[in-house]
C-alpha cells in the first residue's frame, strides 16, 4: 500500500486550465498553471517541477505525461480556432470588398449604358428634328408605347399573381401590350390635331385605313384647310403688332377698295376676304383656295360670295369661267380667262345649261335619298335576320352543354350504383363525352358560319339586282360603301 496518496483536480473555464495537484502526504505538494495569453492567442505555461519524494513516483511521472499531453491539445486546438477565425475574417473582408467593387462596377456599367436606354436614344433623335411641334408628336408616340408596354408587363405580374403558368403570362402580356394598325394611325391622327399639325375635321377625310377618301366633298373640305400662316390664330396672338395682317384680315370686305394693283379675294378656308395682287388672285381661283367675288345680282343688296355661279354678274372686265380641276366657279379678268381656256384650264359656262342641271340635280338628290332609304331598310333586314340566327345557335349551344351535363351525371350515378364499377372506366366515359361535347360544338360553329355566309350572299345577291336597275341611269349611280355589306347611291358626276 502507498503511503502517499495523489489528489488531482482539473479546471477548464474559458480557455483557462488549472491543474492543481496535491500529494496528500507530510510535506508533498505539487502545482502547475498555464492559460492563453489574450493579447495574441498563443499558449504559455509554468515550469513544472515535482517534490523530491514524487520524482521517482510512477504514478506522478504518468500524471506529468497526460498532462503535458493535454497542454499540447489544448493549445493545438486554441491554434486552429485563430487560424480559422483569421481566415474567416479575411474572407468576410475580400466578400465586402468584392462586393463593394461589383456595386461599384454595377454603377459605371449603368452611367455607360445610360446613353444607350430607349429613352435616352430616342431623345437623340428627336433633337435632329428641328421643328418643336413636330417633336411634341414623337413624344407623344413614345408615351404612347411606354404605356403599352406598361399595360404588358401589368397583364403579366397580375397573371404570374394568379398563379397562372409562364405560357399564361406572355400570352397575356401580348394581349394588353398588342397595339393595332388602327389604333396607330387614330393615335397619330390625335397627336397632330393636339400640336396644331393637322385640323381635326381635315383628319376625318380619312378611311380607317388611313387612305383618303377621294371624292368632291372631301376634296372640297380638303382644300378649306390650307391657310396663309396669317390667319393662325397663334401667330396673330404671338404677333399683335402686325397691324397689316390684322387690318387686312380683320377689316376687309369684299367691298373693300384695294390699293392699286391688288384685288379683293374670298378666302374660302378662312371664310374671309383679303387684298392680294392679281397674280396671287389667280393662283389661289386655279387650286381651288379662293374667288374673285361679284354681283350675284340679289335684290337685296347682299352679295353671296361664296356661291359664285354662271348666273353671277362680274365686275366690268372680268368674266365667271368654271375650273374643270377644283369644279368652281370663280371671276376673272378676261385675259386671264382667255389664256386658261387655251390651256385647258377653265371653260365658260352656259347659264341655261346651269339652270337645267341644277334642277336636275335636285330633283337626283331627292331620288339619292329615297334609293338609300331602300338601301337601308335591305341592310336593317339583313342584320335582323343575323340576330335571330344568332340568337337560334346560341340556344344549341345551351342544349348542347345541358345534355352533356346530363349524360355525366347519369355516369356519375351508374358508377355509384355499380358496386363492380372501377373509376377508371368512369374517368374514360366522362372524357368521352367531354370530348363529344367540344365535337358537336365545333361542328354547330361551322354550321352557324356556314348559315351566316349564306344570308351575306342572299343580301349581296338582292343588292346586286337592285344595283343593276341603276347600271344605265344618267343621273344616279350605287357603289360600295363600308366594305361588302355596304352600299350606297350618290349622283353621277
Amino acid at each position: 500500500m502507498m503511503k502517499n496518496s495523489v489528489l488531482i483536480v482539473v479546471s477548464l473555464v474559458s480557455g483557462l486550465m488549472v491543474i492543481l495537484v496535491f500529494a496528500i502526504g507530510p510535506g508533498i505538494i505539487m502545482q502547475t498553471s498555464y492559460a492563453q495569453n489574450s493579447n495574441d492567442g498563443i499558449m504559455t505555461n509554468d515550469q513544472i517541477t515535482l517534490s523530491d519524494d514524487l520524482a521517482n513516483n510512477p504514478l506522478a511521472q504518468d500524471i506529468l505525461k497526460k498532462i503535458e499531453q493535454t497542454r499540447k491539445w489544448i493549445a493545438e486546438l486554441e491554434q486552429r480556432n485563430y487560424e480559422q477565425l483569421e481566415k474567416q475574417k479575411e474572407l468576410e473582408e475580400k466578400r465586402r470588398l468584392s462586393l463593394a467593387k461589383l456595386n461599384q462596377d454595377l454603377k459605371e456599367w449603368e452611367t455607360l449604358w445610360d446613353y444607350y436606354s430607349p429613352k435616352n436614344s430616342y431623345e437623340r433623335f428627336v433633337d435632329t428634328i428641328p421643328d418643336s411641334q413636330v417633336q411634341e408628336v414623337f413624344w407623344d408616340q413614345f408615351e404612347f408605347k411606354e404605356q403599352k408596354v406598361k399595360a404588358g408587363r401589368d397583364a403579366l405580374k397580375q397573371v404570374k399573381a394568379d398563379g397562372g403558368s409562364l405560357r399564361d403570362a406572355r400570352q397575356a402580356y401580348l394581349a394588353a401590350a398588342e397595339t393595332k394598325r388602327i389604333e396607330l394611325i387614330e393615335a397619330n391622327s390625335q397627336f397632330n390635331v393636339r400640336h396644331n399639325l393637322a385640323y381635326y375635321s381635315q383628319q376625318i377625310l380619312f378611311d380607317r385605313e388611313g387612305q383618303f377618301v377621294d371624292s368632291p366633298v372631301t376634296g372640297e373640305q380638303l382644300r378649306k384647310h390650307y391657310e396663309d400662316y396669317r390667319t393662325n390664330p397663334e401667330y396673330l396672338n404671338a404677333n399683335p403688332d402686325d397691324a397689316i395682317s390684322w387690318d387686312e384680315l380683320g377689316r376687309t370686305s369684299q367691298d373693300t377698295e384695294c390699293r392699286q394693283g391688288q384685288i379683293v379675294v374670298h378666302r374660302f378656308h378662312a371664310d374671309d376676304y383679303v387684298c392680294v395682287t392679281m397674280q396671287t388672285a389667280e393662283m389661289w381661283i386655279q387650286h381651288g383656295m379662293g374667288e374673285i367675288t361679284g354681283d350675284s345680282g340679289n335684290n337685296n343688296g347682299s352679295r353671296d360670295a361664296q356661291s359664285v355661279t354662271p348666273l353671277t354678274r362680274c365686275d366690268d372686265g372680268f368674266k365667271v369661267v368654271y375650273n374643270n380641276q377644283t369644279e368652281k366657279y370663280s371671276c376673272v379678268s378676261e385675259d386671264t380667262a382667255n389664256r386658261w381656256i387655251e390651256q385647258e384650264i377653265v371653260e365658260f359656262p352656259d347659264p341655261e345649261e346651269y339652270i337645267m342641271k341644277s334642277i336636275e340635280r335636285k330633283e337626283t338628290l331627292r331620288d339619292v335619298e329615297e334609293i338609300n332609304q331602300q338601301i337601308k331598310e335591305m341592310q336593317d333586314v339583313l342584320y335582323n335576320e343575323k340576330i335571330a340566327l344568332k340568337k337560334q345557335y346560341d340556344e344549341k349551344y345551351e342544349d348542347l352543354l345541358s345534355d352533356s351535363k346530363d349524360a355525366e351525371k347519369r355516369a356519375i350515378q351508374e358508377y355509384h350504383e355499380n358496386s363492380a364499377a372501377h373509376k377508371e372506366d368512369l374517368s374514360k366515359t366522362i372524357g368521352y363525352l367531354r370530348d363529344q361535347y367540344e365535337s358537336d360544338k365545333e361542328e354547330t360553329l361551322e354550321d352557324k358560319i356556314k348559315d351566316m355566309k349564306k344570308l351575306e350572299r342572299k343580301f349581296k345577291k338582292e343588292m346586286s339586282m337592285f344595283a343593276q336597275d341603276y347600271t344605265d341611269h344618267p343621273y344616279i349611280k350605287i357603289v360600295r360603301n363600308g366594305g361588302n355589306m355596304g352600299y350606297e347611291a350618290t349622283p353621277r358626276e
